[in-house]
């Protein structure tokens, strides 16, 4: 793993702000892992805040809910940070004012199919960046024994998950705690990394006071590193299991979860509230302050900054979906937020590097913290042997970066590696 100039500061200390009365909201069909939602509504339709808009399609999906009062106004392709154009339910919305969703004071009457169905009525999804169905994951084939709550956020810049644990601790423990009466682990471990004080300490007061009907739990303070907060390599340096080739955590009876998806199943169950908000970081040297805002889901970057919500200091360079490491780069202002984004960088200062010959050092190699080749596939790639790449293991990457970040040749790895699944899945 590498230890990356973490650049939190001052992302860690600021407060959530809010913004949750936008003009427009672009809500794209593909939030999630799995077949894209299934329109329910049709334009001119008026829909109520929470009201379901598009119902999950088959077992792998989610359904997609109106973050406002708002009249459809069409459905159409629009931009998407990961499908650059995909079909979305544009809203205007109208009103200022909120519903007000009721918190219960007990859930214990609940049993685990009705949890669950809650869960994937609120339309759930994890909430770390990859966005799998959560009622699919709380149903697993095999016995879990080990739950692990992420709380590493390793990637640079963003702080939205740090936020969260800082401000809204209990709400993140009672969603442990339907967790844990769902899928009933023996175990659960609470994983933050050292570079987060403030949640350290509230976590260490949480754990000592002993008030959340939990099994056993524990918290693990781990080294700053990256990629710390991948699951695969967070279940190693908790447990020293290893999740074999092409496996799932499941399969060395552990599950992961990110802490936001544990505070959005905690407004699920306790509060009737789909997945319709979340709280995203907004840095870089581009802006003239850096911000973590809690937001509808569906807004677009270019309305943040058309209300002087964001601002800049000067014309960034680069719009990256996502850290430094793993993120996606953007062409425009017009994408929207979705459920997994938990920040956005503006940067003005890039280094451009040009790709030179692969000098076989083997740092990729090094670097690698599944023990993959990422040089082999780079050469394969060049060389159209997409039928060679199943035997080098390729879909065991997790496309984390460590490999281009440490190449001294500057060959863009990852961008090989991303061709090489794609073609690779196709032989």
């Amino acid at each position: 793993m590498l230890k990356l100039q973490e650049h939190k500061e001052p992302q860690h200390n600021l407060p959530c702000e809010s913004f949750l009365n936008p003009e427009r909201l672009c809500l794209p069909l593909s939030q999630h892992t799995g077949k894209p939602s299934l329109v329910c509504v049709k334009p001119q339709d008026v829909v109520e805040q929470g009201q379901v808009i598009a119902t999950e399609d088959g077992h792998i999906s989610s359904r997609l809910h109106s973050p406002k009062k708002a009249k459809i106004v069409s459905i159409d392709d629009w931009f998407h940070p990961v499908l650059k154009r995909a079909k979305c339910i544009i809203t205007e919305p109208f009103g200022d004012e909120e519903h007000k969703f009721t918190p219960k004071s007990k859930v214990d009457n609940l049993n685990k199919e009705t949890l669950l169905k809650m869960i994937k009525d609120c339309g759930i999804v994890g909430m770390g960046g990859a966005a799998f169905p959560t009622h699919v994951k709380l149903s697993p084939p095999k016995k879990i024994e080990t739950l692990i709550i992420n709380g590493c956020e390793c990637e640079p810049y963003l702080a939205s998950d740090y936020r969260l644990m800082v401000e809204n601790l209990d709400a993140i423990f009672k969603g442990i705690e339907i967790v844990c009466k769902i899928i009933e682990p023996k175990n659960v471990i609470f994983a933050v990394e050292e570079n987060k004080p403030e949640a350290i300490k509230k976590l260490h007061l949480a754990v000592s006071l002993k008030k959340y009907n939990l099994p056993k739990l524990s918290l693990a303070i781990l080294k700053t590193a990256y990629p710390q907060g991948g699951e695969k390599q967070l279940i190693y340096s908790l447990t020293k299991r290893k999740v074999p080739s092409g496996g799932l955590p499941l399969d060395v009876s552990c599950l992961v979860h990110n802490i936001g998806t544990f505070f959005a199943i905690y407004e699920a169950i306790y509060l009737d509230k789909p997945l319709i908000e979340r709280v995203v970081t907004f840095a870089g040297d581009a802006l003239v302050s850096p911000k973590n805002i809690r937001l509808k889901i569906g807004t677009t970057l270019r309305e943040l900054f058309d209300k002087k919500i964001l601002e800049f200091k000067t014309e960034p360079s680069k719009i990256i979906c996502g850290g430094p490491m793993m993120g996606i780069a953007l062409e425009s202002l017009e994408y929207p937020i979705l459920k997994a984004n938990g920040g956005f960088l503006f940067l003005n200062k890039i280094k451009t590097c040009e790709e030179n010959t692969c000098i076989r050092c083997a740092r990729c190699v090094d670097a690698c913290p599944l023990n993959l080749l990422p040089l082999e596939y780079a050469k394969r790639v060049k060389r159209d042997e997409y039928n060679k790449l199943g035997e080098l293991n390729i879909k065991d990457c997790i496309e984390c970066g460590c490999c281009s970040y440490t190449c001294p040749a500057k060959i863009p790895l990852v961008h090989y590696i991303k061709i090489g699944k794609k073609y690779a899945s196709n032989n």
